[in-house]
């Protein structure tokens, strides 16, 4: 990974993967407990649009870079390779009554992944694992077909995950508590023999879009990148379809997504204008799940004709 790579992550979103969420937000500016220090005010501001920070209490500010190097004490060609494998995995626990600061559980081996699989299995036979998967508005039939139970140790403490592979082996991993992945972290290629592709940020949004369309199935390809930062990496992949399908997120970085690929000579189709009231595709899912049950219930009711109520 280069550094312009690595200045195109979100810094919210970097955090919010990290379970550090904001304590308000005010236009663009996303205002923090310190991730730098202990404090009890929010004094710890992340510009979204210039996606830049600025620690009042300390004076520091910087890109993601600076914050990087801030918060893990290493140099620059360390942090990058970290971003590069995937190495930022943390563990949230339920009882904190505080935000998880980055520095409470880090590992700090740079060669080495702090978390170890013990486990893989087909989805379906873990209840918290499926639960997870529901709270996301996502049909577990349609996850089963794509995602695996994976059990992992992270030092002396297991875990468990819905896991999602990627085509170099490694796994994005993503339970309700935690949010990471297991190196080598890489694309995702669903190749299905069209002439089309669909490309999402992530996952969770490519399954909900399977939910979504679940009546109609889409006759496509799938390109899930599992980073922005690796949009420069599906182009060679992406420049053998007709046409390429965007489904990226509302935000910073998918902005500068969408401008390379519109950029690259692609045959592009940004289909986000379907969910633009929402950040995402899992957001416009669970909004329209209620509706959704609605119509249902109604369709139920015709068919029986008010029978058995």
């Amino acid at each position: 990974m280069t550094c312009q790579q690595a200045k195109e992550i979100s810094i919210v979103e970097f955090l919010k993967s990290n379970h550090i969420d904001p304590e308000y937000i005010r236009g663009n500016d996303h205002w923090y407990l310190s991730p730098l220090r202990q404090e009890n005010t929010a004094s710890f501001k992340v510009n979204s649009e210039l996606n830049l920070f600025y620690d009042h209490g300390s004076g520091i500010g910087g890109d993601i870079i600076d914050l990087g190097c801030q918060l893990f004490k290493c140099d620059v060609k360390e942090l990058l390779s970290k971003l590069e494998a995937g190495s930022f995995l943390f563990q949230q626990q339920p009882a904190l009554k505080r935000p998880l600061h980055i520095l409470d559980s880090v590992t700090q081996e740079a060669d080495v992944s702090p978390i170890k699989i013990t486990h893989v299995q087909s989805l379906g036979k873990n209840p918290a694992i499926t639960d997870y998967i529901k709270s996301r508005g996502i049909t577990p039939e349609i996850a089963r077909q794509y995602c695996q139970e994976v059990y992992y140790r992270i030092g002396d403490k297991s875990y468990f995950a819905a896991g999602f592979k990627n085509r170099s082996g490694g796994y994005e991993l993503r339970s309700q508590y935690f949010k990471g992945s297991l190196s080598p972290k890489d694309i995702t290629h669903i190749e299905n023999g069209n002439r089309s592709v669909c490309v999402l940020e992530g996952f969770i949004d490519f399954l909900s879009l399977l939910t979504l369309r679940k009546e109609s199935p889409l006759r496509s390809d799938f390109m899930i990148l599992n980073s922005v930062s690796f949009v420069d990496r599906s182009m060679d992949t992406l420049k053998n379809y007709r046409n390429v399908f965007l489904y990226l997120d509302h935000d910073h970085a998918g902005r500068k997504a969408l401008e390379k690929y519109e950029t690259a000579g692609l045959n592009t189709i940004d289909v986000s204008g379907t969910y633009k009231k929402f950040k995402d595709l899992n957001e416009y899912l669970l909004d329209q799940q209620p509706r959704q049950q609605e119509q249902n219930q109604r369709k139920d009711l015709k068919k029986s004709r008010g029978l058995g109520l």
